[in-house]
């Protein structure tokens, strides 16, 4: 008697432990390469021409207040910069470059401008990136996109070019000091 309720006990456990029978409906096989990148270099951010770093302040103008109130997502103060590249060449499948930006402060309302974090700033304005044909490319994954370039056949250096701006987010910008953040990364494809 004594050896069936051990018997039972252990069934019991090993009822409880089993994960059920399983089997597979098929097989995914995943393949790739890994390559050395499509650019030797990020040189980094150029503003007027100046010296390229990896990390850089692009200063706007001044720009009235009554100006942005004009209507909201409107924009002021256009600086161009240009974000450059050194040794590139396609490599493989990978044809094509863009920068693609986000920012971990945006605003209520808009996930895809860089909001304003300056100590007492201007209310109601934050700073957007936008293609040097005057288009918004989205911040944080939204739909619309930087400009994608070509990579050259043999090695070359790409300048992906770009505007700052204020951009109002609505009727009622205040004067003030304005900052914002934004990272980007180089994106191959």
């Amino acid at each position: 008697m004594k050896l069936n309720r051990i018997f039972a006990s252990m069934v019991a456990a090993s009822a409880m432990l089993s994960t059920g029978a399983m089997a597979a409906d098929g097989t995914i096989t995943f393949a790739g390469t890994v390559t050395a990148s499509a650019c030797t270099a990020v040189a980094g951010v150029s503003v007027g021409g100046g010296a390229p770093a990896v990390n850089q302040t692009i200063t706007l103008p001044a720009v009235p207040a009554p100006a942005l109130n004009v209507a909201s997502g409107t924009y002021l103060g256009h600086t161009a910069f240009q974000i450059q590249l050194t040794g590139c060449a396609a490599v493989g499948a990978l044809a094509n470059v863009r920068a693609v930006f986000d920012t971990p402060f945006a605003p209520a309302g808009d996930a895809y401008v860089a909001g304003n974090t300056a100590p007492s700033g201007a209310a109601y304005v934050a700073v957007a990136i936008l293609t040097s044909g005057g288009t918004q490319i989205d911040m944080n994954c939204g739909t619309s996109l930087a400009t994608s370039y070509t990579l050259p056949s043999t090695s070359g250096a790409i300048n992906m070019d770009f505007v700052a701006a204020y951009k109002s987010l609505s009727t009622s910008v205040t004067a003030g000091p304005v900052a914002g953040t934004a990272n980007y990364t180089i994106s191959y494809f």
